[in-house]
């Protein structure tokens, strides 16, 4: 495979803003609705990795929850289409001197394969992840090797580009952020700016500055004028123009890898952070509405009214994540 490096040029405009397991209380909230039990409008499915047990899931509103995918040490990643009907998986299927991924995108009904290819990054890692774009037509690959960059491929394996750089400064592929936008633009993290690439990502619109010792782990909703993310302890929400910008959860621990319900009403928060050694940590589930209000979310009392313990239907036991997370 050939490799590309695009010099990305930013156009920075002079306007750029210089382990308990507990629930809420009793269990109950405020529509007198038990523990495992939802709002009605509390729509889509959870996807989550935990542990040994593999990806799990829960539906809501009803809160069935089960295995979805059993644990598997190759498998890297695994990724759904927004709207629910295609997996993608990235697994691990190196040899020796043969440093391959294989990707399989298939049928979220009845797992026929739909497209299925084989990848070598540049620096051989055999751990990429991939992504699939909102239209289902396009794949990134991340990885933790500078030279592999940010790479996007069609959905059948054919390349399309490379990104390696900002104005001739390597991504920082240890710490970035790298979203799908409507459209099929790419939203990334340089440093202290988050920057918005339109295809062919050739150049690209610092968005915000973030003038923060700590921040990152971004997420955005399906119709892409919203964002959410960590900075310091807890986590804020903004306007995709970088407007608005307000903090929306608040405990005395730490609340990190917000993501979106799939019609943005709400947003799924991994709480009581914490680490569990080197490079690992885990968090109990919770959900808040995303309406801008600011939500306490301690492990062991009593929680602001909204704030909603992810829980199966007959459990009284919130779930913990140690992995990725998606609502579809």
């Amino acid at each position: 495979m050939k490799r590309y490096s695009y010099l990305i040029t930013i156009g920075i405009l002079c306007c750029i803003l210089a382990a308990s397991c507990s629930k809420d209380a009793d269990g109950t909230r405020d529509d007198g609705s038990g523990a495992g039990k939802y709002p009605t409008d509390l729509k889509g499915t959870i996807y989550y990795d935990w542990a040994t047990e593999g990806i799990l899931q829960i539906s809501l509103p009803d809160g069935t929850g089960g295995a979805f995918l059993p644990s598997d040490s190759k498998r890297n990643n695994v990724d759904i289409s927004r709207d629910g009907k295609l997996k993608l998986t990235a697994v691990n299927a190196s040899t020796i001197g043969n440093y391959k991924v294989k990707f399989t995108l298939s049928n979220m009904a009845d797992g026929s394969v739909v497209e299925q290819f084989d990848y070598t990054s540049p620096e051989g890692n055999s751990y990429c992840h991939g992504y699939l774009s909102p239209d289902n037509s396009l794949i990134m690959i991340t990885s933790k090797d500078y030279n592999d960059g940010i790479t996007i491929l069609k959905r059948n394996g054919e390349f399309v580009t490379r990104l390696l750089d900002i104005e001739g400064e390597r991504l920082d592929v240890f710490n970035m952020s790298s979203l799908w936008l409507p459209g099929n633009a790419l939203l990334i993290t340089h440093n202290k700016y988050i920057i918005r690439l339109p295809p062919p990502y050739t150049s690209g619109k610092v968005i915000k500055e973030m003038n923060y010792e700590e921040w990152g782990k971004l997420a955005v909703n399906q119709a892409g004028n919203k964002l959410a993310l960590q900075i310091g302890n807890h986590i804020h929400t903004m306007n995709i123009d970088g407007s608005d910008l307000k903090q929306v959860t608040t405990s005395n621990f730490t609340e990190s890898n917000p993501v979106f319900s799939p019609d943005g009403k709400y947003l799924l928060v991994g709480t009581y952070y914490r680490s569990t050694g080197t490079l690992g940590h885990v968090w109990d589930m919770r959900i808040i509405p995303n309406d801008g209000q600011r939500y306490v979310v301690n492990p062991s009392e009593s929680n602001a009214p909204g704030v909603i313990p992810v829980i199966w239907k007959d459990k009284d036991r919130i779930e913990s994540g140690g992995g990725q997370m998606l609502w579809r």
